[in-house]
């Protein structure tokens, strides 16, 4: 009778084993690595698609507001390829004036002082008599929002006159008050900057003989505005109200007095090449706005 015998495993087989063993986890391992990087990929580039919707959204809709509270073709201060700035009642805060002039220092009677404050810029603007169309900025020196009318006073001594002839005393019942700001984008073109390709934004008040009070420093609303290549992906090209491009000058800036319309190119960069194709995802974007403009008959409001 043939007893049985056990055998274990020899160190070859083990050996061979094992390393089959290795193969198949680092397969695997692989396998979970590379879709975890392809998640991550993906998730990237949805986060930067709805960043970038939201900043341009935002962006868009300021510039779209440019003018308001402001004569035709005063809403663009400066532009140029990579920049640009605006002013306007962004805020959307205005009354009108109620009182048949102007009493002494400056003070109005109007409708509603609600949302107004000492160190503001307002317009003042005609919008009826003699002095209709006639436009100011001035500073705010006191408001009154209890008493009855409420009151908005303004530095006389301070005032810009934006159309030719305007004087405080001339602007009488039926003037439009807005405040005013000024807000300047500009795309980071300084290939040594580590902020190469963002989107900045400054806000202050418009100044009048005087600089504007700063409301908000400069920040950065949109990063990695780059083309496939590295340059700059943010594009401004300004049109006259008939739709006719405007040329830039030796200065690289456009004539303001004409702009009626703003479109804004906008290409964004993924941080990281796509893992699949090996090339950045670009996202790109396009607006064509109509700059915000009063009494201009082929702009319109």
């Amino acid at each position: 009778m043939e007893r049985n015998s056990e055998r274990g495993f020899t160190i070859l087989e083990l050996l061979i084993s094992t390393a089959a063993l290795l193969g198949l986890l680092t397969g695997v391992l692989g396998l979970f690595s590379r879709g975890q990087a392809i998640f991550n990929n993906e998730r990237g580039t949805l986060d930067m698609v709805q960043d970038t919707r939201t900043a341009f959204d935002r962006f868009t809709d300021e510039v779209r507001m440019a003018g308001a509270g402001l004569p035709g073709y005063r809403g663009v201060i400066s532009g140029s390829q990579t920049s640009l700035v605006v002013r306007g009642d962004f805020s959307n805060v205005g009354s009108i004036v109620t009182s048949t002039g102007t009493s002494s220092g400056g003070k109005f009677s109007v409708g509603s002082a609600n949302g107004f404050a000492v160190g503001q810029t307002v317009s003042l603007l005609s919008v009826g008599g003699a002095t209709a169309g006639h436009a100011a900025l001035a500073k705010v020196t006191a408001v009154d929002s209890i008493a009855t009318p409420n009151t908005i006073t303004i530095d006389t001594a301070d005032a810009w006159p934006l159309t030719a002839g305007a004087v405080v005393n001339g602007f009488g019942a039926g003037t439009m008050i807005n405040v005013i700001e000024r807000r300047t984008y500009q795309g980071i073109t300084d290939s040594s900057s580590a902020d190469l390709g963002a989107i900045t934004r400054t806000v202050v008040y418009e100044s009048t003989l005087t600089s504007g009070t700063a409301i908000q420093p400069t920040e950065v609303i949109c990063r990695n505005v780059l083309t496939p290549e590295g340059a700059t992906g943010l594009l401004f090209t300004y049109y006259d109200a008939a739709d006719n491009v405007l040329a830039f000058d030796s200065s690289g800036l456009v004539d303001q007095t004409r702009v009626a319309k703003v479109r804004i190119d906008l290409q964004v960069r993924g941080n990281n090449r796509d893992l699949q194709s090996g090339q950045y995802r670009i996202l790109k974007l396009s607006s064509m706005i109509q700059v915000r403009g009063q009494y201009i008959p082929a702009v319109g409001f």
